[in-house]
């Protein structure tokens, strides 16, 4: 009765064809490789726009500084002025505030062994611009800026001349080993006299 309901008999239909590999299995390493190079290209376009300007070095700062200030007059030239000078030495040396009075920066800056050749320009600057400030002393704002200008120049060669720079070794020494300190040998007691007998 079975038999009669089918009436095509069991037949083997062979190997099927392989089933072809998945979408991750043939390209998954182009893929992540791929995703690595879009996450770093993003780091480094964002790293390249976040970067700050390059800072412009103190004595361009105090450059730019007198260049505007030769187009003033009078007080607010000199205000200027020295503002740029006090900024341009906080800058270089950072116990030379600028908050400190003039007689408190000529001290700390006469120990410090780079500002010894400006010293003289240095105080004339300062000390002139002081009186304009404060007594309103007539000041040729020409000649401060050049004092200011020979000041910086002093200063800079300076800075190049104790500039050391450091030059690692190519091969680094190792380091020596430290031998302990033994006390020298207490001396004995003096050798006894011999007796020769004869």
């Amino acid at each position: 009765m079975f038999l009669a309901l089918e009436e095509t008999p069991f037949v083997l239909q062979g190997p099927k064809p392989a089933i072809p590999p998945s979408a991750w299995e043939s390209y998954g390493a182009m893929s992540l490789a791929a995703l690595a190079l879009v996450a770093l290209a993003v780091f480094a376009v964002r790293r390249f726009l976040r970067r700050n300007p390059t800072a412009i070095a103190p004595i361009a700062q105090l450059e730019l500084s007198l260049r505007a200030a030769e187009t003033l007059g009078g007080v607010a030239a000199v205000a200027r002025i020295t503002g740029a000078f006090r900024a341009y030495l906080a800058a270089i040396e950072p116990r030379a505030a600028t908050s400190l009075s003039t007689e408190e920066l000529l001290a700390v800056l006469s120990g410090l062994p780079v500002f010894l050749p400006a010293r003289q320009p240095l105080q004339a600057a300062l000390r002139s611009a002081d009186a304009a400030k404060f007594a309103g002393a007539s000041v040729e704002v020409p000649l401060l800026i050049a004092g200011i200008r020979e000041a910086a120049r002093r200063i800079e060669e300076a800075l190049r001349t104790f500039a050391r720079p450091a030059v690692a070794p190519l091969i680094p020494t190792p380091p020596r080993p430290v031998a302990p300190l033994e006390p020298p040998p207490l001396p004995g007691p003096p050798p006894l006299p011999r007796r020769d007998r004869a």
